[in-house]
């Protein structure tokens, strides 16, 4: 990402007079999405005609016309992963009369994006710390934590020379209290190239009377929808008061058991109703994506023993985040 410099002066040409005319530096090295490598020319004098003709791989690119004393052209090399020899000339006609030409021929790199990871488990919002590796040697990782209105309250720069893919601790200072929206997550390699990992650990569990299912049923009958209308306003709510800032909400229903029963039955029990809720959320006009799952008997809420009927246990969880909070969802089509 710094430049390469290397300085040619057409003066060097024969028929240019021995007043510096160009000089040129390169940036050598960039990265996909992030910054492009190319070449900066400096006019020393005014030109009536400066012309630069380039070939990296099958890629082309030039430049032409007159150009002013002190004027800085860019020229950015809009290529691909990888490395490439550039090859091509530079050709100047200036306003005294001199007229020169110069070889030109240079390697760039250009770098695939720099993939930052979160570790898993490592985000702990209590103690404001979390950890993350780069696939490329590291130069320093910076967090950033927000609000809802995008106040900054958490931040923290950590200098870092860890080899690719080795777990680099960070924990951000509290500048102020402030509920945590989002936790931007910047990895800077050593080479100064970065990447932005974008955290959003806020969900929000909606308070909601259960629905009461049948035995060994997941139909919801009409005397219960009532207690789904009024989550359904409280998701609608949330949603008006978080969606702007966060941009993407999804739903999360989340299915729970007793103990009483096969365990594999009752998984599928409970996967049966969050998804009956899931569908009926969806045909009363929430238009967001719903994921539902299954937990059985797995996640109790009071732990039993085996085979003993917890009404509490009994119970569905609707769960408003812009990040799944947990793996194994399904999406509502």
């Amino acid at each position: 990402m710094l430049p390469s410099l290397l300085t040619l002066l057409l003066s060097a040409i024969p028929g240019v007079h021995a007043q510096d005319a160009v000089s040129l530096s390169y940036v050598k090295a960039g990265q996909v999405g992030t910054s492009l490598p190319g070449l900066t020319l400096t006019l020393h004098q005014d030109a009536d005609d400066l012309s630069v003709d380039l070939t990296c791989g099958t890629k082309k690119f030039s430049r032409s016309g007159p150009a002013k004393s002190g004027a800085q052209i860019q020229m950015a090399l809009d290529l691909p992963a990888g490395q490439w020899t550039c090859k091509g000339a530079l050709n100047g006609r200036f306003s005294d009369g001199g007229e020169g030409s110069m070889p030109l021929s240079f390697g760039v790199t250009v770098y695939e994006p720099l993939k930052v990871t979160l570790a898993p488990g490592s985000l702990d919002l209590a103690a404001r710390r979390l950890s993350v590796t780069l696939d490329r040697r590291a130069g320093k990782v910076e967090v950033i934590a927000t609000t809802l209105g995008g106040d900054v309250v958490g931040r923290a720069e950590v200098p870092s020379g860890a080899a690719a893919g080795t777990p680099i601790d960070v924990q951000w200072e509290e500048l102020r209290p402030g509920e945590i929206i989002k936790i931007r997550v910047r990895g800077v390699d050593a080479d100064g190239f970065w990447s932005d990992l974008e955290l959003m650990p806020w969900q929000y569990r909606i308070p909601h009377e259960d629905v009461i299912f049948a035995s060994a049923s997941a139909e919801i009958t009409p005397q219960e929808e009532p207690k789904l209308a009024e989550a359904l306003a409280r998701v609608q709510d949330t949603l008006k008061k978080y969606g702007a800032d966060l941009v993407v909400l999804n739903l999360y229903v989340g299915g729970h058991t007793d103990t009483v029963g096969d365990a594999a039955y009752n998984r599928d029990l409970s996967l049966k109703r969050a998804m009956a809720i899931a569908r009926w959320f969806k045909a009363h006009g929430f238009t967001g994506k719903i994921y539902y799952q299954g937990f059985g008997e797995s996640d109790l809420a009071v732990t039993t023993a085996d085979g003993v009927d917890e009404p509490r246990n009994r119970r569905v969880d609707y769960v408003v985040a812009s990040q799944s909070p947990g793996n194994g969802w399904t999406v509502l089509p």
